[in-house]
């Protein structure tokens, strides 16, 4: 199994500048930036080689395209790559797939142009830099020197302002004004749900008496009571593969009682699917679900638990993962 997108900012060591030098994991570090291997193609730029980078300060990050937390980087990972790339940094996006549909290029490209992503991206399809790196988490970010060395390591969110600060120490910047781009982060303190995974190959919160299990299967959702926090169920008859949930019957529902302000499905649809959508009793909105990628469902400022209903009259709805903000 392929490790879990970070949730949550999983920080790998303090960074301190010594002698100039970054810290990694508590020491100083000068390690070798690893190549990039097995890339299977690349967006926005002829490929590139690490080796052929040096003399510049290079950001490599990792992502995906329907991961929340890697969505979440994009505002100031872009406004870096707009402030610096003249002054010598140049960001990289390893773009490694969670679900098999993001191994598409075309999904790919689709994204990254509704995303506004204009950095160089290439896709590690079969995960082979990933490994190279020993990489874990989308977010991670690599922080090279010119001379190719690794300078700072840090997964998942919450470490902006410390990698920005280190950006513009390697290009021999002046430190940023105290407090400058404190927004960059978003607070994640009041999310209490963590990412749920509707396909087997994780296990699945899905409410345990309504007996769940692989392969197709009806449910029923009683009248009253719904879920408890952090688990769903479901109504319908729906088909769980190893990545996803697939609606089968002409009718499907789906509860979610979380703990968040915002909720965001990854699903996509074999035919264009209307998915209504009421968060605590109240109707809320009906949203088109086609291509496989991120949907927003909830985006509220109110933290607090929540019950949200999907309802879809259309065979063929899948349900990858529901993240929350």
């Amino acid at each position: 199994m392929m490790s879990r997108r970070s949730w949550l900012s999983r920080v790998l060591g303090p960074a301190a500048l010594t002698g100039g030098l970054l810290a990694v994991n508590g020491a100083a570090a000068r390690s070798k930036a690893p190549e990039f291997v097995g890339i299977d193609g690349w967006l926005n730029t002829a490929p590139l080689r690490m080796s052929g980078l040096r003399g510049k300060v290079v950001l490599v990050e990792f992502g995906t395209y329907t991961c929340i937390n890697w969505r979440r980087t994009l505002p100031y990972v872009s406004r870096w790559h707009s402030e610096y790339g003249a002054q010598g940094l140049e960001i990289i996006c390893i773009h490694t797939p969670e679900f098999g549909f993001e191994r598409n290029r075309p999904n790919v490209e689709s994204a990254i142009r509704e995303l506004r992503v204009d950095y160089p991206i290439a896709q590690d399809n079969e995960f082979r830099t990933w490994r190279a790196w020993d990489n874990r988490a989308w977010p991670a970010f690599y922080l090279v020197d010119g001379d190719g060395q690794v300078r700072l390591v840090r997964e998942g969110e919450g470490n902006a302002q410390e990698i920005e600060g280190a950006i513009r120490s390697l290009l021999r910047l002046p430190r940023a004004g105290a407090g400058e781009d404190p927004g960059d982060d978003a607070d994640l303190s009041r999310v209490g749900t963590p990412e749920m995974y509707f396909g087997s190959q994780h296990p699945t919160p899905q409410d345990r008496a309504q007996s769940p299990r692989q392969g197709e299967a009806a449910y029923v959702i009683a009248s009253s009571g719904g879920p408890r926090l952090n688990d769903y169920q479901l109504d319908g008859s729906w088909a769980r593969g190893e990545e996803a949930l697939v609606l089968r019957s002409a009718h499907g529902r789906v509860r979610v009682r979380f703990s968040a302000a915002k909720l965001y499905l990854v699903a996509g649809a074999s035919q264009p699917a209307a998915v209504h959508i009421s968060v605590d009793g109240v109707a809320d909105r009906t949203i088109s679900v086609g291509m496989s990628t991120l949907y927003t469902l909830f985006n509220s400022a109110d933290y607090g638990e929540h019950l949200l209903e999907l309802e879809c009259a259309t065979p063929g709805l899948s349900l990858y993962s529901a993240t929350f903000g």
